[in-house]
């Protein structure tokens, strides 16, 4: 099938990203020019990507290799390399590779990022795995029942950490007063060895 369109590529920095924004038809013609920008850019120091392909029409079947040949060398350069659609065509020929790619449904979710899409890949791993659905309301509620659960935890690790800083504050005294008062005894004993020795401390501990 032949595609007269070109797949028009983006540039744009983000937030310490670069972004490639692709609209159009994405045929295996188009995978050298776009190989080709982003390793220049990797060569030049760049070390985050995101490839939005919403605006994707078309994708050839081979495609997907091209970006795990990308995912690969970005992060053999400490490197992210993220991908951002929600389309049919796109979405089916990443189908296979997605557990392999940070995936996000738009822009936004992206920019948000967090908490909020581990709950909801993990969302679509359960529905994939176990077939339960779970509605946006439970969904919200499961998401306050774990803010709260971090909360608590955080909030108990402070109160150890107080507690522990507070034993150890003791301590430190302690040790400090018990340095002291050895210090003042062998003091005590340096000034009473004369007069034990010419026994008047003898005489007087003994007494009448």
């Amino acid at each position: 099938m032949m595609r007269s369109e070109t797949l028009d590529i983006t540039i744009t920095g983000q937030a310490g990203d670069l972004w490639f924004v692709l609209s159009g038809p994405f045929t295996q013609e188009q995978v050298p020019t776009v190989r080709e920008k982003i390793l220049t850019l990797i060569d030049d120091g760049s070390r985050s990507f995101v490839v939005d392909m919403e605006g994707v029409t078309f994708i050839d079947p081979g495609v997907p290799q091209l970006f795990l040949q990308l995912l690969n060398t970005v992060k053999g350069k400490n490197g992210t390399f993220k991908l951002v659609f929600n389309n049919d065509c796109v979405s089916r020929a990443f189908h296979p590779y997605r557990h392999l790619f940070s995936i996000f449904p738009d822009a936004e979710l992206l920019r948000r990022g967090g908490l909020v899409y581990l709950l909801l890949k993990q969302r679509r791993f359960l529905l994939r795995k176990t077939g339960i659905r779970l509605s946006r309301p439970v969904a919200f509620f499961l998401l306050i029942v774990l803010c709260g659960w971090f909360l608590s935890l955080a909030f108990i690790i402070h109160l150890q950490n107080r507690h522990i800083r507070e034993q150890q504050h003791e301590l430190q005294e302690l040790t400090e007063w018990e340095t002291r008062s050895r210090l003042e005894i062998d003091n005590l004993r340096s000034r009473l060895q004369p007069l034990e020795q010419l026994g008047i401390l003898r005489d007087t501990v003994r007494g009448p």
